[in-house]
């Protein structure tokens, strides 16, 4: 089997509601979607982030990539991806982020090669489904509701989100709000939730480390479980972690710089940062080897990435700890059939050939960017 032909579409679909968190807004998710056809008929499937991704995939990358055979990934990946030449090449990290895409594609070939679901050749099922947290951002101030409202605003959201995914995990978006609000809103979830539920807040970066421990003294009484970046400053997250009895994660992936701050619990990452499943995979061994945690992030994934996330979470034993996921705040996640939400806690990929997903070419050309 040889490819003979690479696409790589830039798409951009609405939210079904807006993403506010401490230092962005989201109303629209930015993706690639690749298709790699094959001289045997076959077409496999990737996604990656951003728009940008297309112009990479079709500009550098797919001269290496037809004519190969998909099973040749190293040799790809190499003509592919230069090595790490110094820290003076940012583009690197966009290079890895678009090449993620063919990767996924890749996996997707394989599968339906050999007719074996992707989670089978990535070391079989670990578990029953992969496990997903219950996840919702912050209230959007440009919706006019009074700051003594987003307490009572959230619990209902969290409240129905455990209800409708079975999910033992809540996690939500503080750092937009005042202080005073963010801690009301971890005791009103707390509350709504009831005592057996994990919560967990994700600060962006948005808090100083004075208001980090505002924060953490108010909401105590919330138990919360795991806070995400509360401050920019690694340093300051592992201050945070040595006065709180709170874990702290970070989504900083040069592990070299996380070792002066043995503090920091876990690191949180995603499939299209290191360039793909294989390589994620070998990130989370390191992770694991400092002693610290790894589970998937949610990076407003549609169809294809979020089959790709349930796979990596069946299969691998150390992620067990929900990831993250928004693919219920997508209008469309460019996949024919209903989309794969989160039921008792989590997702069992069905056992189809490849990701198990097919793309719908109707809605790809409706939200295709020019």
């Amino acid at each position: 089997m040889r490819i003979t032909r690479l696409t790589a579409t830039p798409v951009r679909v609405p939210v079904l509601r807006a993403g506010v968190m401490s230092r962005a807004l989201r109303t629209h998710v930015s993706r690639t979607i690749v298709e790699l056809e094959t001289d045997t008929g076959l077409v496999g499937v990737g996604e990656t982030r951003g728009e940008w991704s297309a112009a990479i995939i079709r500009d550098k990358f797919a001269r290496h990539v037809v004519g190969r055979d998909p099973w040749d990934g190293f040799a790809i990946r190499d003509a592919c991806l230069l090595p790490h030449i110094d820290y003076g090449f940012p583009e690197l990290v966009m290079e890895h982020y678009a090449y993620a895409g063919i990767e996924l594609a890749l996996w997707d070939l394989r599968g339906k090669q050999t007719g074996r679901p992707v989670y089978t050749l990535i070391g079989g099922a670990k578990r029953e489904r992969a496990p997903f947290v219950a996840y919702a951002y912050t209230v959007d101030p440009a919706e006019g509701h009074a700051a003594k409202d987003v307490p009572r605003i959230m619990a209902d959201i969290a409240r129905r989100g455990i209800e409708e995914t079975g999910a033992a995990m809540f996690e939500f978006k503080v750092g937009r709000h005042p202080i005073e609000v963010d801690v009301e809103v971890a005791l009103a979830i707390r509350e709504a939730v009831g005592p057996a539920v994990a919560l967990t807040c994700d600060v962006n970066m948005g808090y100083s480390l004075d208001q980090a421990r505002r924060f953490l003294r108010g909401a105590e009484a919330a138990r919360l479980a795991n806070v995400e970046e509360p401050t920019a400053e690694l340093g300051d997250m592992d201050r945070l972690r040595r006065e709180f009895p709170v874990e702290v994660s970070t989504h900083c992936w040069h592990l070299d710089a996380l070792i002066p701050y043995p503090a920091i619990d876990s690191v949180v990452s995603d499939i299209h940062l290191h360039g793909g499943i294989e390589p994620t995979l070998a990130f989370v061994e390191r992770v694991r080897g400092m002693g610290r945690r790894f589970w998937l992030r949610s990076m407003w994934e549609l169809g294809i990435s979020w089959a790709a996330m349930c796979h990596v979470g069946l299969a691998h034993a150390a992620l067990d700890r929900p990831a993250q996921t928004l693919i219920n705040w997508v209008a469309d996640d460019l996949v024919l059939g209903p989309t794969w939400v989160v039921r008792d806690g989590g997702v069992r990929p069905p056992d189809a050939p490849g990701w198990g997903v097919e793309l719908d070419r109707e809605a790809l050309a409706r939200y295709a960017v020019a």
